[in-house]
C-alpha cells in the first residue's frame, strides 16, 4: 500500500480544483436544494455548473476539473508510486480491454479519500446540471497508463460497473498521439491537463486512441448510483 510522499496531494480542502468551477457549484447548490424541495414540479433550469461544461457530443462533455499545478505534483508521485504499487491489468476484464492501471481504494487510500470528497462537492453537482440525477458512489477511481510497450490503445468497451464515467489527462503534452473514440460519434483529442472527459457509460461505446511515443497518464472515475439500484433490485424483487 503506497503512502503519498506530497502532503499537498492529501490535503482535504478544495484548493486542487479549478476556482472557476469551485464557485460555480456554490451557486448551483442552492438551485439543485430548491428543486430537490419541489420534487420535481419545478425545473432546475441551467446552473452556474452546467455553464462549466462543454457539450462535445450528445450527452459527452468537457469541463475544466483539477488545477495545472496538481496534477503535475501528482505526476510526480505516479511515477514514485510505480515502483511500490506498480500498474497491473484487472485480471477481471478480457484481455483486449485490460489497461494497466493503480486502483487507488487499493494502492493509495489518502488518494481515494480525497477523491471521494471531490466527487461528492464537486463532481456530483456538476452531474446533476448535466444530467439532472445524483451520481456519487465510487465503483472506482484508477490511474491509467497508455504507452507503446505495456497498452498502445484500447479496445471498444463499455464501462459496464459504472452508470457516469469521467476521464481526466494528468500530462498532456508529454506524451503523443491518445485521445477517446466514440462510436458513431467520433474522436475527442487530448484534453488540456485537469479537464474532465463526462459521458454515461452504459450507452456510449469507446476506445482509448493508440498512444506512439510516450505515457499517457489518466484519472478515472467510474461512478453509480447505490439508490437506483437498490430501487430496482426491490422492483425485480
Amino acid at each position: 500500500m503506497y503512502q503519498l510522499k506530497n502532503y499537498m496531494l492529501s490535503m482535504q480542502s478544495n484548493w486542487f480544483v479549478n476556482q472557476a468551477l469551485v464557485d460555480a457549484v456554490e451557486q448551483t447548490m442552492p438551485m439543485i436544494a430548491k428543486f430537490a424541495v419541489s420534487q420535481g414540479v419545478e425545473t432546475l433550469g441551467i446552473t452556474p455548473a452546467a455553464k462549466m461544461c462543454k457539450e462535445i457530443y450528445p450527452c459527452v462533455h468537457r469541463f475544466p476539473l483539477f488545477r495545472r499545478s496538481w496534477c503535475k505534483m501528482l505526476v510526480k508521485e505516479i511515477k514514485k508510486m510505480e515502483k511500490e504499487a506498480q500498474f497491473k491489468p484487472n485480471p477481471d476484464e478480457d484481455e483486449l480491454r485490460q489497461i494497466p492501471e493503480i486502483v487507488l481504494q487499493h494502492e493509495c487510500p489518502e488518494l481515494f479519500e480525497r477523491m471521494w470528497f471531490t466527487v461528492n462537492t464537486i463532481i456530483n453537482p456538476v452531474i446533476h446540471s448535466i444530467y439532472n440525477r445524483d451520481v456519487y458512489d465510487i465503483s472506482s477511481v484508477q490511474i491509467a497508463n497508455y504507452n507503446p510497450k505495456d497498452k498502445k490503445k484500447g479496445a471498444w468497451h463499455h464501462d459496464e460497473s459504472a452508470d457516469i464515467s469521467i476521464v481526466v489527462p494528468l500530462n498532456t503534452g508529454d506524451y503523443v498521439g491518445g485521445g477517446t473514440e466514440f462510436a458513431r460519434h467520433g474522436i475527442v483529442k487530448p484534453l488540456p491537463t485537469g479537464h474532465a472527459l463526462m459521458f454515461p457509460s452504459a450507452t456510449h461505446l469507446h476506445r482509448g486512441l493508440a498512444v506512439e511515443s510516450g505515457d499517457r497518464y489518466l484519472l478515472v472515475f467510474w461512478l453509480y448510483s447505490k439508490s437506483r439500484l437498490s430501487d430496482l433490485c426491490e422492483n425485480v424483487g
